[in-house]
């Protein structure tokens, strides 16, 4: 084991079980690396949350019962309360490998110049099929590069050093949604991160993610952020207030069905960057059954019977594209 051992605080936000928080937490608890404490916001004082949480007999555990007060506010509340040299995130329902938090340890004290690091990701839809990986950028350069069109990390999987949130002042409460993204864009100004390239973290794609929800308001915050970091590059004021023009929910998802060919398309598109064609192609053909209308459908349902070295080009054409316009189009 790693000497000496800092504390990290892990935090996790959850106002539900979708049927795996227990076995979420335990992913926590089971972790090869014991130095920590867990902090549990119960966003909205659930009994449910209440009763799997104390059904668990681990003192590391700190159960906060709070009002239905948002994702933002939890983590802030977490970190306020936090006694770690390190923050970790955990979302609930996603799971750690046992080896998380001493690999990501390890990495940070022998990379002292590195503030922050996530790690790759395995994902699952819900009826079990595995999405395949998503290989983040590693390296401080190409992530601070590729950061100003995508978002480089999932955010349950990332440990920050707690002075880094403390200078910045944690999450901005004006970001209710893409909250981690307009963190990350304030980090990478003046420290530097990075991603392990080791799967050990993964998570089941649900439905009833905000991801899928809130997908529009979702993209919304996450471009103000942008703007914000733009202004800050050229020393003008951030346009916060461009936030109140985001009407609450006024973007959500209200057509199931909608929502469900989003479900599979993203399913999808996530097969389809690890190159399984056949099932992608299967997604991608239930997403258009469910709703005809996104063109995008049809697009990815011709690309899977390319022969892969023209599809290979194609995507190498569209990716210069996407980075040179800052495109974030799926």
């Amino acid at each position: 084991m790693i000497n000496p051992e800092p504390l990290i605080s892990v935090i996790m936000g959850v106002n539900r079980d979708e049927g795996n928080l227990h076995k979420s937490i335990n992913s926590i608890l089971n972790q090869t690396y014991t130095n920590l404490e867990f902090i549990i916001i119960n966003d909205g004082n659930s009994d449910e949350v209440s009763q799997i949480v104390n059904q668990i007999n681990d003192n590391r555990i700190i159960l906060v019962a709070k009002e239905k007060i948002g994702l933002t506010a939890c983590l802030n509340t977490g970190i306020d309360k936090s006694k770690g040299d390190y923050i970790a995130r955990q979302d609930a329902g996603d799971f750690s490998k046992q080896d998380r938090f001493f690999e990501q340890i390890k990495f940070l004290q022998n990379n002292p110049s590195i503030s922050l690091c996530g790690t790759w990701v395995n994902e699952y839809s819900i009826s079990g099929t595995d999405l395949g990986l998503t290989m983040f950028p590693v390296a401080d350069e190409k992530i601070k590069k590729d950061i100003l069109f995508q978002n480089t990390f999932c955010h349950g999987s990332i440990i920050i050093e707690k002075k880094v949130l403390t200078i910045l002042k944690g999450y901005r409460n004006e970001f209710i949604r893409s909250q981690d993204y307009d963190l990350w864009l304030r980090v990478i100004e003046s420290h530097n991160v990075a991603n392990i390239n080791k799967v050990l973290y993964s998570r089941i794609v649900s439905r009833d993610s905000i991801s899928f929800l809130n997908k529009k308001s979702q993209n919304e915050y996450a471009r103000i952020a942008r703007l914000c970091y733009d202004a800050r590059q050229l020393n003008n004021e951030e346009p916060l207030h461009l936030i109140k023009n985001i009407k609450k929910d006024s973007f959500k998802i209200s057509s199931s069905r909608k929502l469900k060919s989003l479900y599979n398309f993203y399913c999808g598109r996530r097969l389809y960057s690890n190159q399984k064609m056949k099932q992608s192609r299967i997604y991608f053909l239930h997403a258009l059954i469910i709703y005809p209308f996104a063109v995008k459908n049809i697009i990815f349902i011709i690309l899977t019977c390319l022969p892969n070295s023209f599809r290979l080009a194609l995507d190498r054409i569209w990716l210069r594209s996407k980075k040179k316009h800052k495109l974030k189009i799926d």
